[in-house]
C-alpha cells in the first residue's frame, strides 16, 4: 500500500472537484493512504452544508484532507505564494507520513512536485489534465512571447522528464506529448486515463424498464461552463435548427455562475426565451437534470491543446444515455462518437447546413431503438469511474514496486 499525497490547484468543494478529485481518490483509498492537498475557493469555503457534507464522504474514506486558500490576485504573485504555500506543507507532510508518491494535479501542484522531488527525492506523477500554458495561449490570455507562456513551456519539459508517470487524458495528447523536443525518450511512462464519470451517480432513470423520458417534447441539453473554449453562440444555432423542425423543442442549460452571459447570448442569437431553460445544480443532482434531456450538446473550440480535452460532460451524457451533438478535432471525442454510433459530429466551418445536417442526424439516432442502452455501454466501457480507479491504482503499484 502506497502513501500518496494528492496535490489538486482545484477546489475539492468545487463542481470539478466533487466531479474528478474526490470521485477517483474515495476509490485510490480502499488500496492506499491517501493524503489530499486542494485549493479551495473563499465562497466554497463559506457554503457549511457543502463542506458538512464532502467532509462527511472524506472521513468515511478514511483520507486526511489538507484545505489551503486559493489565491488569485494578483496574478502571478498569488500562484507564487500559492506554490510556496504548498511546497512547505507538503513537504512537512512527506517527512510526518512518509509519502513515498506524490500524484499532481495539472501544472500548479507538478510544480510543487517538482520541488519537492528535486530536494528529497520523492517520485511524481504528473497528471497533466492538458497544455495548460497552450490552453492560456488558444484561450487569448498569453501571447507565446510573454514570459508566463515561456516559462511553463520550459517547466512543462522538465515536469516530463523528472516524473515517474505521466497521464494524459486522450491518446491525441500523448501523441502530442511524444512530438514535443524534451530531450527524453518516455515512451512507457505516458498513460492515457480519460475524464471519468461515477456511474453509480450518472445512469439513466428507469422505470419498468423503459426510460421515462417523453420523446414527444423533445429536450436539447446543455451541460457546464460557457465562453472562452465553449462555442456557446454556435450551440445556439444548432438549438434554433432544432426549433425549426420541432415545434416543441427546449434547451435546458445547467449552469453555475454565467447566466447574465447566456441570457445575453440567447437574446444576441434571436433564441425564443421561452424555449429555454436555464438552472444551476449541485453536483448530485446534475444526473437528475440530464435524464430530463433527450440528447445533449456541446462545441469547444479546435486548437493544438485541446487534443488533450476530454469533456466530463461527454462520459455525463452517455452515462445516462444521451447521445451527443459534438464538434470534430477535439480530442478523442470524434473517434469515439463516430466508431461506436454514439452522437453526431458536425464541421466546424458551423454553416447553417451544418447545424441543420447535424441536428437532423441527431433526430434519427435519438430514435433508434436502444440507443440510451448503446450509450451507456460505451460510457462503461470508455469512461467509468471504476477504470480511471484501477488505472491510477495500478501506477501507483507500478511506481512502488520501483521504489
Amino acid at each position: 500500500m502506497a502513501t500518496v499525497l494528492y496535490i489538486s490547484y482545484d477546489g475539492l468543494l468545487s463542481p470539478l472537484g466533487q466531479s474528478q478529485v474526490l470521485q477517483y481518490i474515495k476509490g485510490l483509498s480502499d488500496n492506499h493512504k491517501i493524503l489530499l492537498i486542494s485549493y479551495e475557493k473563499t465562497k466554497d469555503l463559506s457554503n457549511e452544508i457543502l463542506m458538512q457534507s464532502i467532509q462527511k464522504e472524506i472521513k468515511l474514506s478514511n483520507i486526511d484532507w489538507i484545505k489551503l486558500n486559493y489565491h488569485k490576485r494578483p496574478s502571478h504573485l498569488a500562484t507564487l505564494y500559492d506554490v510556496m504555500v504548498g511546497t512547505f506543507v507538503s513537504y512537512f507532510l512527506i517527512k510526518k507520513h512518509e509519502v513515498n508518491i506524490i500524484h499532481a494535479r495539472s501544472y500548479i501542484a507538478c510544480l510543487v512536485a517538482l520541488i519537492i522531488n528535486k530536494i528529497i527525492g520523492v517520485n511524481y506523477i504528473f497528471d497533466m489534465r492538458g497544455f495548460w500554458a497552450d490552453e492560456k495561449f488558444d484561450g487569448g490570455v498569453w501571447s507565446k512571447k510573454s514570459f508566463a507562456y515561456k516559462f511553463f513551456k520550459y517547466l512543462e519539459c522538465k515536469f516530463f522528464i523528472n516524473s515517474s508517470a505521466i497521464v494524459s487524458l486522450t491518446n491525441k495528447g500523448k501523441d502530442a506529448i511524444l512530438n514535443i523536443d524534451c530531450d527524453l525518450n518516455y515512451h512507457n511512462q505516458i498513460f492515457v486515463i480519460p475524464t471519468c464519470v461515477n456511474t453509480n451517480i450518472f445512469s439513466p432513470n428507469i422505470v419498468n424498464n423503459v426510460n421515462y423520458i417523453d420523446n414527444s417534447n423533445f429536450t436539447l441539453g446543455y451541460v457546464g461552463s460557457v465562453g472562452t473554449f465553449y462555442l456557446f453562440d454556435e450551440v445556439l444555432k444548432s438549438f434554433n435548427a432544432l426549433c425549426s423542425v420541432k415545434s416543441k423543442a427546449k434547451l435546458l442549460i445547467i449552469n453555475q455562475g454565467q447566466h447574465s452571459y447566456i441570457n445575453n447570448r440567447i437574446s444576441a442569437i434571436l433564441v425564443d426565451r421561452a424555449r429555454v431553460e436555464l438552472k444551476s445544480s449541485s453536483y448530485d443532482k446534475i444526473s437528475n437534470e440530464i435524464n430530463k434531456m433527450n440528447a445533449g450538446i456541446f462545441y469547444i473550440m479546435p486548437s493544438f491543446s485541446k487534443q488533450s480535452s476530454s469533456p466530463t460532460k461527454m462520459g455525463e451524457f452517455l452515462a445516462c444515455g444521451k447521445p451527443c451533438l459534438i464538434n470534430s478535432s477535439v480530442g478523442d471525442t470524434e473517434d469515439i462518437i463516430k466508431n461506436e454510433g454514439v452522437g453526431v459530429v458536425i464541421s466546424n466551418k458551423f454553416s447553417e447546413k451544418n447545424h441543420m445536417d447535424g441536428i437532423l442526424n441527431l433526430l434519427k439516432l435519438v430514435d433508434e431503438v436502444d440507443i440510451d442502452k448503446k450509450c451507456v455501454k460505451v460510457a462503461n466501457s470508455y469512461f467509468s469511474l471504476e477504470r480511471g480507479i484501477y488505472e491510477y491504482d495500478s501506477i501507483y503499484k507500478k511506481i512502488e514496486d520501483q521504489l
